[in-house]
């Protein structure tokens, strides 16, 4: 594992997971951490990267595997349920309350007993995306 290439997609990941913020499907915990003014505010950071370091890892090693697929419609099964497991770890993370990560918005594309799979699937998309063109 090239570890250069996992920290490039990392600041890629934030710049998409910010650009997703800007939407209203997730919302950055650092600017509430920074805002109160304790001393709080550097160890919220150093952790908030770290989640998302763990979420570059664990989409670079999905990457990987999708990649390794020889016919093109099981790549491309494989990417989706890729970008659905990267939208679901957020989705983990919001709902274990887990601080100091991404809280994701699970009724960002309506209220139908659907919308939390699409959201998932709208977050994870661009994220996965990320890891399959990279390289």
């Amino acid at each position: 594992m090239n570890f250069g290439s996992i920290m490039i997609k990392t600041l890629v990941v934030l710049v998409v997971l910010f650009l997703l913020s800007l939407t209203g499907a997730l919302t950055f915990p650092i600017a509430t951490a920074l805002s109160n003014g304790t001393s709080s505010g550097i160890t919220s950071i150093l952790l908030f990267i770290v989640a998302i370091l763990l979420l570059s890892v664990i989409g670079n090693l999905l990457a990987r595997g999708v990649k390794s697929v020889k016919k093109s419609g099981e790549g491309i099964l494989l990417g989706f349920i890729g970008a659905l497991a990267m939208g679901g770890i957020l989705a983990i993370f919001t709902q274990l309350n887990v601080p100091y990560t991404i809280t994701v918005n699970l009724n960002w594309t309506g209220t139908n007993w659907y919308s939390p799979f699409l959201t998932i699937l709208f977050v994870g998309l661009p994220l996965m995306f990320v890891f399959l063109i990279g390289d």
